[in-house]
C-alpha cells in the first residue's frame, strides 16, 4: 500500500451535494460551460470573497491562471520572486527571457525579508509572492506589508492565496484600494475539488482587461462550476475539514518533534520537516509512503508533507520513526 502526501490535497470528500452538483453538471458535457453558468459561478465566488463580480476573473485551475499572468505582466520588464515558491512560480518565471530577480526568505525563519524586498520591487514590472508560502507554509503577508509594497512598486504584486482558508487570513479585499494588486487562490485544497481544477483571481479592471482574451480559452468546464457554487453554498463543512486539518497538523508536528525532527510552524495543509537523514524522501518512498522533496530548494534532509487523515498520518510517522533510525 502506497501513501500519497506529496500534493497538499485535501483527504476528505466534498459533501454529497456538491457530488451531485458535479453529476447534473455532467448533463451538459457536450457544450462549452455557458455566460450564464460562469455569470452565476462569479457570482458565489462574490459572494464568498466579499468583493464586487467585476473584480473577479474564473479560470480551469490556479496553475494556468498563474503562469498566464505571469507570462503576461512580466515580460513588460523585471520579474521577482521569493525563494524558495511554489514550483510553478518559479518554473514560468525562470523560462521567460526578461530580468529575474529573486529574495531569498529569511534564515532560520524564513520570514520575508521585507526592505530587500521592496528594494529589488521598485522598478519590477511584476511582483509574485505566495502566502502562505509553499514549500514553507509561512504566512508572509499581512496587511501592511502588502500596502507597502503595492505602494512602492510601479509594477504589479501577485499574492497567490492557494492555502489562505488554513491561514485565516487574507488581502483580497485589498483589491478594492490596489489597482496594482492582483489576489489569486484555488477550489482545490480547502474545499477538496482538486479534480476539478478551478482557479479564480481578484484584481481591478485595468488588469482584468487584459486577460479578457483568454476568458473563454480559460473557463472551467460546467462540472466544476456547478460543483464550485454548490460547495460555496456549505461553508460550514469546508471549515470543519479545516479544523480537522488543523488539529491532525498539530499532533503530526507534536510527535514528528518529540522524535527530534526540526518542524516549521505552518498555516497550510502541509508542514515543512528537516530530519536528520540525507535523502529523506527517497527513504520514504522505499517504505511506501510518498512526500514531495523540496531538495532542489533546501537540502536533502527536508521533506514537506500534506497532512492527509488521522490513519495516513500514522503511517507516515511510522515510516519516518524507522527512516530516523536508519544509520
Amino acid at each position: 500500500m502506497v501513501i500519497e502526501l506529496n500534493r497538499n490535497e485535501l483527504s476528505y470528500p466534498p459533501p454529497p451535494g456538491v457530488i451531485e452538483a458535479a453529476r447534473k453538471g455532467l448533463q451538459g458535457i457536450n457544450r462549452y460551460a455557458t455566460a450564464r453558468e460562469i455569470a452565476g459561478l462569479k457570482s458565489a465566488l462574490s459572494g464568498y470573497c466579499g468583493i464586487a463580480e467585476e473584480f473577479i476573473f474564473v479560470t480551469s485551475g490556479v496553475e494556468i491562471l498563474l503562469g498566464q499572468l505571469i507570462q503576461l505582466f512580466a515580460r513588460k520588464g523585471g520579474i521577482v520572486i521569493i525563494d524558495p515558491t511554489f514550483f510553478i512560480i518559479a518554473r514560468v518565471a525562470e523560462s521567460l527571457k526578461t530580468g529575474l530577480r529573486k529574495v531569498r526568505l529569511m534564515r532560520p525563519s524564513l520570514d520575508l525579508p521585507m526592505e530587500p524586498l521592496i528594494a529589488e520591487a521598485r522598478d519590477a514590472a511584476l511582483v509574485v509572492i505566495d502566502s502562505p508560502n509553499n514549500p514553507t507554509g509561512r504566512l508572509l503577508l499581512d496587511q501592511e506589508s502588502t500596502r507597502k509594497i503595492c505602494e512602492s512598486t510601479k509594477g504589479l504584486l501577485l499574492v497567490d492565496e492557494s492555502y489562505c482558508e488554513f491561514a485565516g487570513f487574507s488581502v483580497i479585499d485589498m483589491v478594492k484600494d490596489y489597482s496594482n494588486l492582483i489576489v489569486t487562490r484555488t477550489m482545490s485544497k480547502a474545499f477538496g475539488l482538486a479534480g476539478l481544477k478551478v482557479g479564480y483571481m481578484a484584481a481591478a479592471e485595468d488588469v482584468l482587461r487584459e486577460l479578457s482574451s483568454l476568458e473563454v480559452a480559460l473557463r472551467p468546464t460546467t462540472p466544476s462550476a456547478y460543483a464550485t457554487v454548490a460547495a460555496l453554498k456549505d461553508i460550514e463543512y469546508m471549515k470543519n475539514n479545516v479544523a480537522l486539518v488543523g488539529k491532525e497538523r498539530e499532533r503530526v508536528s507534536g510527535a514528528a518533534s518529540a522524535m527530534g525532527v526540526e518542524v516549521y510552524p505552518s498555516s497550510t495543509n502541509f508542514l515543512l520537516m528537516r530530519t536528520s537523514q540525507t535523502n529523506a524522501a527517497r527513504k520514504l518512498k522505499d517504505l511506501g509512503v510518498i512526500v514531495f522533496d523540496p531538495s532542489n530548494q533546501f537540502s536533502s534532509q527536508f521533506i514537506r508533507v500534506s497532512i492527509g487523515t488521522p490513519d495516513e498520518n500514522n503511517i507516515f510517522l511510522s515510516a519516518l520513526e524507522k527512516v530516523l533510525a536508519m544509520e
